[in-house]
């Protein structure tokens, strides 16, 4: 290798090497925030949620089964087909319909469905 060559390259990995140790270290002076959320729902971000337990996130977790399959059903008398519960996106009753629908009858309940949960270990009321 050529003598100024080398010398060369010894002073720009130097000067990288001199400007990478004079840098200050990175910091946040404030956490980042999405522009578009609104003040009042960062606000309630940030308040701290103890999480729920035992019956309250059971009725919590039924609550939110029952809206998704109560908005399809609303309309044929409390149960659904396949057909309705897959217009429904309602993926895990039609991919077990015919395990949740023990009578035969071509279309199930919620609380058929429950019986199925249970039965796969839920803990639900």
């Amino acid at each position: 290798m050529n003598r100024t060559l080398y010398r060369y390259s010894l002073a720009i990995a130097a000067c990288g090497m001199a400007g990478a140790v004079a840098m200050p270290p990175a910091t946040m002076e404030q956490p980042l925030r999405d522009p578009f959320v609104p003040q009042a729902l960062r606000d309630q971000a940030a308040a701290p949620v103890s999480p729920s337990r035992d019956a309250v996130l059971r009725d919590q977790v039924e609550s939110k089964l029952r809206a998704g399959f109560d908005a399809a059903a609303k309309a044929h008398g409390g149960a659904v087909t396949i057909e309705q519960a897959r217009a429904a996106g309602l993926g895990y009753v039609v991919k077990n319909f015919s395990a949740i629908d023990t009578r035969g009858s071509g279309v199930v309940r919620f609380e058929d469905v429950k019986v199925f949960m249970r039965g796969r270990g839920a803990q639900l009321n």
